[in-house]
């Protein structure tokens, strides 16, 4: 329904602790956001009950509340993201013959090969009592340092990185999210001004309760997906019994 935050598809069936914690972490996310979206309809529905007219604009503290659904939205994908990573990265790269132990030893190999200066902390690592050890940690916090700024980083550090098949979820279907990501890096670093670098008073982006919740929607199912993914990654790759 236009307007909603809509429920968030079950986690997965099978037993993968390694995704528990992850789903968790989107769930209570959901939670907020739709929480955040209706808190925004209310002050809404108060100021128009009080307005001769039910048609117009929304009032700003109703915009503040819809970039703040936004902005919650995508820090809860963060956990999520970097909650699966660790999680399911810590199954997944130490069995030899995964996509993402393949895409570890490329990265490693790429690090070590001398065409840029080799991070200190990937030599203690090597040098460490425990290598194989402190490699993987290392690994697992270069892909979880920073916050996610876009599809590019949902491709190359959680699909790639664990071993999801791109057919699974498609290029396309990551790129989508772009909007949502510009819109969130709008809010927390401009205050959603048009055109902050300019003098003089600057309008600030006012976006409807339809495009806030479809954006919303889209960000929390797509992370949803991707865990659902990685869960079947991890299941494919259980030892037979």
């Amino acid at each position: 329904m236009p307007g909603t935050i809509e429920p968030l598809r079950d986690g997965p069936k099978a037993k993968v602790p390694e995704v528990r914690n992850a789903y968790r972490f989107l769930n209570g996310t959901h939670g907020s956001v739709a929480g955040i979206v209706s808190a925004s309809q209310r002050l809404s529905d108060i100021r128009r009950v009080a307005n001769k007219t039910t048609v117009g604009r929304l009032a700003s503290e109703e915009v503040d509340l819809l970039r703040s659904a936004i902005v919650m939205t995508s820090s809860g994908i963060d956990a999520s993201m970097q909650r699966i990573i660790w999680d399911a990265g810590r199954y997944l790269i130490p069995i030899g013959g995964t996509a993402a132990r393949a895409q570890y030893e490329a990265e490693l190999k790429q690090a070590l090969s001398g065409k840029d200066k080799v991070d200190e902390d990937l030599k203690r690592a090597i040098i460490g009592a425990e290598p194989a050890e402190h490699l993987l940690v290392y690994y697992l916090r270069m892909k979880t340092k920073a916050s996610f700024q876009g599809s590019g980083d949902l491709k190359k550090r959680v699909r790639n990185a664990l071993g999801v098949p791109n057919s699974t979820v498609p290029d396309a279907t990551l790129e989508s999210l772009d909007p949502f990501f510009k819109a969130r890096n709008n809010i927390a670093h401009s205050m959603d001004y048009e055109r902050p670098d300019e003098s003089g008073r600057r309008a600030r982006v006012h976006r409807s309760v339809d495009d806030v919740t479809s954006m919303c929607n889209n960000a929390l199912g797509i992370a949803a997906d991707l865990l659902h993914a990685v869960s079947d990654v991890i299941v494919a790759n259980r030892p037979v019994r």
